[in-house]
């Protein structure tokens, strides 16, 4: 990993309840579980960003003020030690749907580093992989993979391929 500028010390991160009230600490570069209050699961990784600052995920929260945004949604933060790793790629995050749950992975050697996967929550492994070159589309594919199979729909994922080409093109 690469070395923080803001934690040369290598100081843990804290993580509080609204109230002030140490829960846990992490060390820097470690990974957090947030469980939404709809039982969907997010994986992010965390930086110090000073005693009182850290980086979730890509956004930087004064630590009271992430508190206060997790109790006030109902989510549920808690360590999370070992990050789920399939072929090179660390899952991000989780959208768990009826019997499947979808999932977003990062890997930043991969050619393409992105990748969106199927799989079901009563067996290990996942399937249906979509694989993709930013981090945009690949939210987006798995935000509308879940949501096809919430509501029943069906989903092309080349529509974002065609919908990237289009704003690209009117570039």
């Amino acid at each position: 990993m690469k070395k923080n500028i803001y934690n040369p010390e290598g100081k843990d991160i804290r993580f509080i309840n609204s109230d002030y009230k140490e829960l846990f600490r992490i060390p820097d570069g470690g990974y957090i579980t947030i469980t939404l209050n709809n039982g969907e699961q997010l994986v992010r990784k965390c930086k110090f960003h000073g005693e009182c600052h850290v980086d979730v995920g890509n956004s930087v929260y004064h630590i009271c003020e992430f508190a206060e945004r997790m109790e006030k949604n109902g989510n549920i933060y808690e360590p999370c030690p070992e990050p789920e790793i399939v072929h090179g790629y660390t899952i991000i995050d989780r959208m768990p749907v009826g019997n499947k749950v979808f999932v977003l992975a990062h890997n930043p050697d991969a050619v393409q580093p992105w990748v969106t996967w199927q799989g079901s929550k009563n067996s290990p492994g996942y399937d249906w992989g979509h694989y993709w070159s930013n981090r945009s589309d690949a939210w987006t594919d798995c935000f509308r993979r879940a949501d096809a199979e919430r509501t029943g729909t069906s989903y092309d994922h080349t529509e974002v391929y065609k919908q990237r080409q289009d704003r690209d093109n009117a570039r």
